[in-house]
């Protein structure tokens, strides 16, 4: 039996968030202030930026207060917790407060609901969903026009709802629907800071199980855990939502939140999921988009082939060609080279599994390269937030900065600066996983190290680029 506490600092043993979080009010007004804050952003850009030029378009994401929050520090700031603090985010969410909400009224009003498919379960839609709003960032700039990020907000706020209603899972959309539910997920497991039983021993010794019982499920507030997890014996990116009812709800306070021990159940070495794995493939390529967009003969180097074929399928016009490029083309020749090192290096398994641990093997190198890119955007989106509370629409901003009576605000941070810094997290990121593959199975280990190894070569030059500005 195991009595060595498991987790390190915990945030709940300081009081003051301890009296916080184990009031009936948390997270729930949290959800609601950002349900709130979602809808007056949806509102706020209604109707706004459809017929403007690209160029006008490249400034009034930025002066436009729903597009600069949703693209510009709402989105990127969710990796950023991802990263460092695992789902967090989820935490504050509107779009769970919105499923619950329509749950309660499903199960109030007692009408017959569906259960989620063993496809949804498996958590590929979530995927499909994740390529999709690629696409139409891609393809129509929906995060450049503030009209077409009004209808989003409000497509996954109603999506939301009308999941509760349908599917009889708890949380079913955040398991089946969340367009970045396997970004969260995948992400979200390399951090130590995670929730966890303290004690083992006292969980062993518990005669009631408060966390898992189902007469508690349906509490507003103390509730059994709403995602029919099992707290005291948790696995890695199992989809906790870190809402702490369990913490609220067990009668000897032994779940804590912090530094979690390398041995905890939540940190157990694993590969990902299939649906993480074929998240991490196509992450490859969007993320490689984002990075090397930040320089300008890089992107234009790297933006060669879709240049070319726009040319000569010029119906199909170049933002859906780079689509193409960037999420299946350029990933898919990626990992047929990794694949193609992986066997000349001795794996001797099929190609599912090959590509299953080279994904696991490249994900947290991947993972940091999207906080690269994440910072850079808040750094350089970040000046315009002044412009964009004083005039929320941003359309005079836009034509002030255009007529250079008003200058752009600068970066708070330059790209070579955050180049080699994130150069850094990366090379630690790849020598800690480096080592982590000694503790999965050997016929594993060599395809995680070769994704592992691909990632970080592909993205370590890139982030050069940007600390050298001279290349």
């Amino acid at each position: 039996m195991n009595d060595s506490p498991q987790v390190k600092w915990d945030l709940l043993a300081w009081r003051p968030l301890r009296a916080a979080v184990m009031s009936a009010a948390f997270p729930v007004v949290l959800q609601a202030a950002a349900l709130a804050a979602v809808v007056a952003l949806a509102v706020n850009g209604l109707g706004i930026g459809a017929g403007l030029k690209a160029e006008e378009l490249m400034t009034l994401r930025k002066t436009n207060l729903t597009t600069l929050v949703v693209w510009g520090l709402w989105w990127p700031g969710m990796i950023a917790i991802a990263v460092l603090f695992g789902r967090a985010w989820c935490t504050v969410c509107p779009m769970e407060l919105a499923n619950r909400i329509g749950d309660a009224a499903a199960r109030k009003l007692g009408w017959p609901r569906a259960r989620l498919g063993k496809y949804l379960r498996a958590g590929w839609f979530v995927v499909v969903l994740y390529l999709t709003l690629q696409l139409l960032v891609a393809g129509v700039s929906i995060h450049r026009v503030p009209h077409y990020t009004a209808i989003l907000l409000f497509v996954l706020l109603g999506g939301a709802l009308l999941a509760g209603m349908v599917f009889s899972e708890p949380r079913s959309f955040c398991r089946a629907f969340c367009p970045a539910a396997a970004l969260l997920s995948v992400y979200g497991r390399n951090t130590p800071v995670q929730l966890e039983a303290k004690e083992p021993s006292v969980c062993e010794r518990c005669p009631t199980k408060d966390c898992v019982r189902a007469e508690n499920r349906n509490r507003f507030d103390q509730r059994s855990c709403p995602s029919l997890l099992r707290p005291f014996n948790r696995e890695p990116s199992d989809g906790c939502v870190l809402c702490l009812q369990c913490a609220k709800v067990c009668p000897y306070g032994n779940m804590g939140v912090g530094l979690v021990a390398p041995g905890a159940p939540v940190r157990r070495k694993a590969l990902l999921k299939p649906f993480e794995a074929a998240f991490v493939m196509v992450a490859l390529g969007f993320v490689a988009h984002d990075t090397i967009g930040e320089v300008g003969w890089f992107d234009g180097l790297f933006h060669t082939v879709p240049a070319k074929l726009s040319v000569w399928w010029s119906a199909i016009g170049f933002d859906w060609l780079e689509a193409l490029w960037f999420l299946l083309v350029f990933p898919l020749a990626v990992w047929l080279v990794i694949a193609g090192i992986g066997y000349l290096l001795g794996h001797c398994g099929n190609l599912a599994t090959l590509l299953l641990a080279a994904a696991t093997g490249a994900a947290p190198v991947i993972a940091v390269a999207h906080l690269a890119k994440a910072a850079a955007k808040m750094a350089s989106w970040g000046g315009f937030l002044p412009l964009a509370l004083r005039g929320p629409r941003g359309i005079d901003a836009l034509h002030r900065i255009a007529d250079h009576s008003l200058s752009a605000p600068a970066a708070f941070i330059g790209l070579s600066v955050l180049g080699w810094v994130t150069l850094a997290l990366v090379l630690g990121m790849a020598w800690k996983t480096w080592r982590w593959a000694r503790q999965i199975p050997a016929d594993a280990a060599v395809a995680a190290r070769t994704g592992l190894a691909g990632a970080a070569i592909l993205f370590g030059a890139v982030l050069v680029v940007w600390g050298w500005p001279g290349l």
